[in-house]
């Protein structure tokens, strides 16, 4: 009996034995897990740390660059906001900017607020040229303004010195173009008190050589000294009605008219000048047509400019000298100075603006395209 007994605790005790070298087993395999875990544990965070490293590097390089470009930088989102600049921007344009809308800034700084490429002034007149690159691989984009002024004044400097070696060629042919209105003047002047003719007609033709007089001075100074671009803003409709007053005696001038407009269309820039180049158009409108003169006054606001377009029923300007018309002293009239289109080409460069020619059988179209008024 004490040997059967004996046979079942001996079978349970090496079931007990077997089960704790399977527990045994199984914990040492755990472990090496934990192990292996803990040591890619390990190795994952050095990479997380060394990317976080790698990232800080590399955002300490582009803050770097952005202080080393030569302008202010803005970083801004795909909306539009301001997220991030450098120091130039912060000393060159008032605060608040973080958190701003760039369109915002611009109207705020700026007195030309075109949001594409391009230059744009400050209220202290100085000038920066405005560009622009996505960021790439996610919505936004980098804004760069760079200080022009200086290239902007070289390149005035240029072009008035380039008016200016001009002023011996303008002189001989300006000295032609004064000698016969003035004889015609001294002609009228001497017959008045004679009797000949009728004192009122004699006068009025006094009064247009002496007008067609002025006009060659005037161009002859806008040409060489350039025109001052001031910042008045004055009505279309108004300045078409000066005009129209101020050439109402030629009986000519009864065929030219001015389109249906919009009356609150305004222009920005020197008066002065810009009425002069129209009139300097519509002289030459008037030269291109026939008998039946039909002249047209009109404008429109494409693009944030106003188009102020002089339109004429003449016979049109030929392809071949289409590109020549605006140079100094390029004239297909006998006593042309040459002079007038060069100073509407002038005129419009000094605003920032620029002339279209449309011109052909039917007639020819100039508009003298110029920035808009601040209530367009």
């Amino acid at each position: 009996m004490a040997t059967t007994s004996s046979e079942p605790a001996g079978r349970s005790y090496e079931l007990i034995n077997q089960r704790s070298c399977l527990l045994d087993a199984s914990y040492i395999g755990l472990q090496d897990q934990v192990d292996t875990l803990t040591q890619e544990l390990k190795i994952s965070k050095l990479a997380r740390h060394r990317e976080f490293v790698e990232r800080e590097r590399l955002g300490n390089r582009m803050m770097g660059a952005m202080e080393a470009l030569p302008g202010a930088v803005l970083v801004i989102d795909g909306g539009g906001i301001v997220r991030e600049t450098n120091n130039k921007a912060n000393k060159l344009l008032n605060q608040p900017l973080l958190g701003c809308s760039w369109s915002e800034i611009a109207r705020r700084e700026f007195c030309t607020t075109d949001a594409t490429d391009g230059d744009l002034r400050l209220h202290d007149g100085r000038w920066f040229n405005l560009s622009r690159r996505s960021l790439g691989t996610e919505p936004g984009e980098i804004l760069l303004l760079t200080d022009v002024s200086e290239s902007r004044q070289l390149a005035e400097l240029l072009q008035r010195r380039e008016r200016l070696s001009s002023i011996g060629e303008m002189t001989a042919s300006l000295a032609h173009q004064i000698r016969t209105p003035l004889t015609s003047a001294l002609l009228y002047v001497g017959q008045i008190g004679s009797g000949l003719q009728d004192e009122k007609v004699l006068a009025k033709k006094v009064s247009e050589r002496l007008h067609e007089l002025v006009r060659m001075v005037d161009d002859m100074l806008i040409y060489a000294g350039g025109t001052r671009r001031s910042g008045e803003t004055f009505g279309v409709s108004e300045l078409f009605h000066d005009i129209l007053d101020s050439i109402e005696p030629r009986k000519d001038d009864k065929a030219l008219n001015i389109a249906a407009l919009r009356s609150e269309l305004t222009v920005t820039g020197n008066r002065d000048a810009i009425r002069g180049a129209l009139s300097n158009l519509i002289d030459n409108a008037r030269q291109a047509c026939g008998d039946k003169v039909r002249i047209e006054l009109g404008a429109e606001l494409i693009k944030g400019r106003v188009c102020l377009a002089v339109s004429d029923n003449g016979h049109g300007i030929k392809a071949e000298i289409q590109q020549k018309i605006f140079e100094p002293f390029f004239t297909t009239r006998p006593q042309g100075t040459g002079l007038g289109l060069a100073v509407v080409r002038a005129v419009a460069e000094a605003h920032d603006g620029e002339v279209l020619v449309d011109s052909g059988t039917h007639g020819s179209t100039f508009a003298l395209c110029l920035p808009a008024g601040g209530e367009n």
